[in-house]
């Protein structure tokens, strides 16, 4: 089947300087090279990501089309691209094969969406090494997380965590966000007993909705962490600040009073800036380990669309036309998403 493919497409486009990416209608659609293909976009997730290469927390004088957690259709193939399928729904792991630093920028920041063309748009090129096949029956907009939101919870869950199906561990989910909501259905799935924190009520009420055995106010958990009667083995931390580290190590000193105890872990999911209060003394003594974490393997892009079509988790999601990439950006600076609000182009106002 022959599909008119335009010369000019829409797109929302990165601009150092600017706070918001800057809409396009007449962006050039992108041809294929060797081993690539073009995908018509079908969903791209929106990402604290984006409000951080937006705020400049990265120097980053490249301009370039944002999202990166997409869902999409092969409309258009390169040479030397075999085993994709027309009409088969894949999502994108953003990583670039052999990826290489530029100009000082980790690895990470020559991905699609964050150095190259990303989602926010019409068409996407990506080589055809980064394509995973969604299971059938699975919408776009919901396999789409599996590209960036799920896979980075199913990472920080599964690999770093380091919990299993039939665990017994208490694990804290700090941050009932687009991820957060997610890590907590994993970790739940996995047998754990799950406590959330979040200053926002809809959040909390949402984590109990989920299966949290508790869900936190700030107030609670410091009153409560001060006090020394609440504790955790694993803190999974989605926000990252000074605030959420000190509270989550507050919450994991109550095992170093077992010398044989396994060490309590703290995983951070979340991107700032910030600077974290830690000195080594309080993690050796506390037997504590401070583990950062990011994406994650093609693998788990895989085990994550598993999730999804398994019903293991489901996320929230809110659609919008690409033409509110604005408004879902800076509800995500607000923080006034429950869930994940993925854009749509082929919606319309």
């Amino acid at each position: 089947m022959t599909v008119e493919i335009p010369a000019t497409m829409r797109a929302a486009v990165y601009h150092p300087g600017s706070l918001n990416p800057v809409t396009e209608h007449h962006f050039p659609v992108p041809q294929p090279g060797h081993g690539q293909v073009l995908l018509k976009i079908a969903a791209c997730g929106a990402c604290h990501s984006d409000v951080l290469l937006l705020t400049e927390a990265l120097i980053d004088d490249r301009t370039y089309i944002l999202g990166h957690e997409i869902s999409g259709y092969p409309v258009k193939f390169g040479d030397g691209v075999v085993g994709i399928e027309e009409g088969q729904l894949y999502v994108v792991h953003v990583i670039v094969p052999c990826a290489k630093s530029i100009n000082g920028l980790p690895p990470i920041e020559e991905s699609d969406g964050i150095g190259r063309d990303g989602g926010y748009a019409e068409y996407i090129v990506v080589d055809q090494r980064q394509l995973v096949p969604a299971p059938q029956g699975l919408a776009p907009e919901v396999a789409a997380l599996a590209g960036d939101s799920l896979i980075t919870a199913f990472n920080a869950v599964h690999n770093v965590a380091g919990l299993r199906p039939g665990t017994k561990k208490r694990v804290l989910i700090y941050g009932v966000g687009g991820l957060g909501h997610q890590a907590l259905q994993i970790a739940k799935s996995y047998g754990a007993t799950v406590f959330a924190v979040d200053y926002k009520k809809a959040a909390r009420e949402l984590a109990v909705e989920l299966g949290a055995e508790r869900a936190l106010s700030l107030s609670e958990i410091t009153s409560e962490t001060t006090a020394g009667t609440f504790t955790v083995d694993i803190v999974i931390d989605f926000v990252v600040n000074e605030q959420s580290f000190s509270l989550a190590k507050a919450a994991t000193r109550g095992n170093a009073q077992d010398f044989s105890a396994p060490a309590s872990k703290i995983v951070l999911v979340g991107v700032s800036a910030d600077s974290l209060p830690l000195n080594s003394a309080e993690m050796i003594e506390f037997n504590t380990q401070v583990l950062p974490t990011c994406y994650g393997s093609i693998d788990d892009l895989r085990s994550s669309l598993q999730l999804l079509a398994d019903g293991v988790v489901k996320p929230v999601v809110h659609t919008a036309p690409l033409e509110k990439v604005d408004e879902a950006i800076n509800a995500l600076r607000a923080s006034a998403v429950l869930g994940r609000r993925v854009i749509v182009p082929g919606l319309r106002e």
